[in-house]
């Protein structure tokens, strides 16, 4: 008797036959592999498997998958052969995978004379409309007579992962790779898959620390590599945040787990290997690392393992799995590299932009609508704008700028007389010197004429991936009429309004969601990252920079030779600036006990610097000493 059998019974009672079309099972020595996966459909997967073996049997692939459930979870049936064996592995993708079998030997003929008979079977019932002519297919190519050679075995090559310690960390992986077309040409080499059964590779995962060392048998190299970016991304985002952390994940019976205190506290790294039941059999805790140094070591070592994969097997080098690690490795050390830089720097001639400085403000104890009758707002006239963009509505020299779904319009403001009126998308609106600037999501600047609409000038720069519009109007005397416009993902581009041509263009080094803020010759950018910049608008170039450990939020106020600058995160510690807005030197820095609210900047009122926060309990504020960041209240 086989010890394969492919089993295609009744779905139970209540559940409908034609969502399911019977239920599925493949028994392996009296054990049900696909009882993990729940319910799976029955006749489409019977079809799958009898194609994807017929492949294989013909030498057109060595490894092929199907879908197992619908259940609400994506499971995979995964087969690979291995000379006269067939190796079989049910494991769930996604985010979070698992595996419930891995690599079950089965031999090649009796899997395939267990699905044929399954087909045999069910051809010879009533099959519901439109499986019929699938069924068949599948069915000949089992049965098709094929050309006899000798199954080859699959390749396999020993390997080894060491990282270098770096801060009293070493990481080390030994396992047998499969050997692909390592040192082919590929046919299609711009087809990218997400792969995840070619990375199920079980091996030896050793961690040690000075003289303390642990190593896990059968660990799913891959698997665990993932869980340790997650882990390293957590970590940088606490110490960067100076906030705490303690964060447990697990994978195929590896419990990993990580925590820090607040501040600049070390990291404390726990690995266990756990038994059946989820008891620790192996246990070890590093409780002194480096957060900076333990952060590059996990994402040298991810690298260096999608390396070997990508190495011995060429169509990993297209494995979109392998290729999102590789990117969350990239972005790490990237934002890593950013926080260790010391490249702060301050202006050496603050002279030369102080001469174009803002205006002083004098504050008086009577407002502008102290004194006064009584008044009543009653309208004069109504206009049916259909959809109307409130954002790109305003008054302007004498005329009223509405703008809409499909049009922008001119509007006597005493009247409401159209003056002129023209077709157009919407789009973000800026009033300048020269006329009107109308941004659009594709990326183009168009300059209308203020008197008639008409266009005077088109550029056409790179659309911002998301966050909408964002720039700064120069209108100063002595300086060039110009528009800043945050371009693309990464750079800050300087507009002529006068010939619509580009000026100048700052890029920089990695993407962000640039905010501006301009100051006489000056403009204030932050993307969310931990540097301030001031650039000259003239140039384009920096003028002074300023760093800090959190990222800026891009809420700065300005007034008079100061500038006061947010650096925050999305939770734990905030931190205020006062910085020297022609210098770039800072007076102080005060730390904020409530998180601010992103999107206001702080106010100035008087000697006193207030910033809105918030909390579970609502909103608030707190106020700051203006000249030397004592806490008020």
């Amino acid at each position: 008797m086989s010890p394969v059998h492919v089993v295609l019974r009744s779905p139970a009672e209540g559940i409908p036959a034609a969502s399911l079309r019977g239920v599925l099972d493949i028994v392996i020595d009296g054990i049900n592999i696909t009882a993990q996966a729940g319910r799976t459909q029955g006749l489409n997967l019977l079809a799958e498997l009898g194609h994807a073996l017929g492949a294989l049997l013909r030498g057109r692939a060595s490894r092929s998958t199907a879908q197992l459930a619908t259940d609400g979870e994506s499971w995979e049936l995964g087969l690979e052969i291995d000379g006269p064996e067939v190796l079989l592995s049910v494991f769930r993708a996604g985010p979070c995978p698992e595996v419930a079998v891995l690599e079950k030997r089965v031999l090649l003929d009796e899997l395939r004379e267990a699905l044929e008979a399954a087909l045999e079977q069910t051809l010879s019932g009533r099959v519901p409309v439109g499986h019929r002519a699938v069924l068949e297919a599948a069915r000949d190519q089992l049965i098709q007579k094929i050309a006899k050679a000798k199954p080859l075995s699959r390749g396999l090559v020993q390997d080894r992962v060491l990282i270098d310690p770096t801060g009293n960390l070493c990481l080390q992986a030994d396992a047998a790779f499969r050997l692909g077309e390592a040192f082919e040409e590929i046919d299609e080499p711009r087809v990218e898959r997400a792969d995840l059964h070619a990375l199920l590779v079980a091996g030896r995962f050793t961690i040690s620390s000075g003289h303390r060392e642990l190593s896990l048998k059968n660990c799913q190299l891959f698997l665990v590599a993932e869980r340790l970016v997650w882990l390293a991304e957590d970590a940088l985002d606490s110490w960067q945040a100076a906030r705490p952390l303690f964060r447990r994940l697990h994978v195929e019976g590896v419990r990993l787990g990580i925590r820090r205190g607040p501040g600049d506290g070390p990291v404390a790294l726990s690995i266990a290997l756990l038994s059946s039941e989820g008891a620790p059999e192996k246990q070890m805790t590093l409780p002194d690392l480096e957060p900076t140094a333990f952060v590059e070591t996990i994402a040298a070592y991810a690298e260096a393992l999608c390396d070997r994969f990508a190495l011995h097997d060429r169509q990993q080098s297209k494995n979109l799995r392998i290729n999102a690690l590789i990117e969350c490795c990239e972005v790490l050390k990237s934002r890593l590299a950013e926080l260790k830089v010391d490249d702060a720097k301050t202006n050496e001639e603050p002279e030369n932009f102080k001469s174009y400085g803002l205006p002083k403000v004098e504050l008086s104890a009577k407002g502008t609508w102290s004194e006064g009758g009584e008044m009543r707002f009653m309208p004069r006239w109504v206009a049916a704008v259909p959809h109307v963009d409130l954002r790109s509505t305003f008054l302007y020299r004498e005329q009223l700028i509405v703008g809409s779904a499909r049009e922008v319009a001119a509007l006597e403001p005493r009247t409401g007389d159209i003056r002129w009126r023209i077709q157009s998308e919407r789009a973000a609106t800026v009033a300048t010197p020269v006329g009107i600037a109308r941004i659009h999501a594709d990326g183009r600047i168009r300059l209308h004429d203020l008197a008639d609409g008409e266009v005077r000038a088109v550029t056409r720069l790179q659309p911002r991936s998301g966050g909408g519009a964002a720039g700064a109007l120069v209108n100063t005397p002595g300086l060039p009429r110009m528009l800043l416009v945050a371009e693309g993902d990464r750079s800050i581009t300087a507009v002529d309004l006068t010939t619509g041509e580009v000026r100048w263009r700052h890029s920089a080094n990695r993407p962000a969601r640039f905010r501006l803020r301009r100051a006489g010759r000056l403009v204030l950018v932050s993307g969310g990252d931990a540097a301030l910049l001031a650039l000259d608008v003239i140039t384009g170039e920096i003028a002074w920079k300023v760093r800090d450990r959190l990222p800026f939020s891009g809420d700065i106020a300005v007034h008079g030779d100061s500038a006061i600058a947010l650096s925050t995160s999305s939770v734990g510690a905030a931190r205020l600036h006062h910085i020297d807005l022609w210098s770039g030197q800072q007076r102080w820095t005060a730390y904020l006990d409530d998180q601010p609210v992103f999107g206001e900047n702080p106010m100035i009122s008087g000697n006193s610097v207030i910033v809105p926060t918030q909390d579970r309990r609502g909103v608030g504020a707190a106020a700051y000493q203006l000249a030397s960041g004592e806490l008020l209240w």
